[in-house]
């Protein structure tokens, strides 16, 4: 009988997250059970388990490869101190966008972010690992903008282009809309400014008016 070797273990586990992964992209997270990855590759269910030892485990270490991809995007940045550039927004942005590697990451966590569970359950410890990373990635993007207020809506704007993207709804090369994404919220941040003092000239004005003799 041959030998299996640490190296063949790590490319069947790999074998395994990219079979689930792709399973999950085309049917959505609660269609696919530990059965439809183990036969996409010609594996016993045993086979699967002997790597991971539920499907909970299966899930979390694909979510695992989902937040190391998002720390490998912006830890240049950080390690390079762009965040304190004029160049940082764009630079970030062209990191979260560029290739196709993120987009493989949509149908996962967006099934954990709508997830509703009465009770504890396999997701709902997965569903709250993914806020937090949702969180940090808000208090990053937040550092970056002009306006930290605008982090959200930025948010979930890339959020639609990832899930356009994942659906083949948008081309790849995501990264070309970094620096329009840039000047729009920079533009916005711009804007938002110029109406708080808007309405700070108008509120000034008005106690000038009723103060006034």
């Amino acid at each position: 009988m041959a030998r299996h070797t640490r190296d063949d273990a790590a490319v069947t586990r790999a074998r395994i997250l990219a079979s689930a992964q792709q399973l999950i992209r085309q049917r959505g997270l609660h269609c696919v059970t530990v059965d439809d990855v183990a036969r996409a590759i010609g594996m016993t269910r045993g086979a699967v388990y002997g790597h991971f030892r539920s499907r909970a485990e299966l899930l979390g270490a694909l979510l695992c490869c989902a937040e190391a991809d998002f720390t490998a995007r912006l830890a240049p940045l950080v390690q390079r101190g762009a965040g304190t550039g004029p160049d940082a927004l764009e630079q970030a942005l062209q990191a979260i966008l560029h290739g196709d590697e993120l987009a493989r990451h949509v149908s996962l966590v967006a099934a954990l972010l709508q997830h509703k569970c009465g009770a504890a359950c396999e997701l709902c410890p997965l569903r709250e690992r993914v806020l937090r990373g949702v969180e940090a990635l808000r208090v990053t993007f937040a550092m970056l903008l002009p306006a930290p207020g605008l982090a959200g809506l930025l948010l979930a704007h890339l959020w639609g282009l990832l899930g356009a993207h994942a659906m083949h709804l948008a081309p790849a090369g995501l990264s070309g809309s970094a620096a329009a994404l840039a000047r729009l919220y920079r533009g916005q941040a711009a804007l938002s400014a110029a109406r708080a003092c808007c309405r700070s000239d108008t509120t000034s004005h008005a106690i000038l008016m009723r103060d006034t003799p």
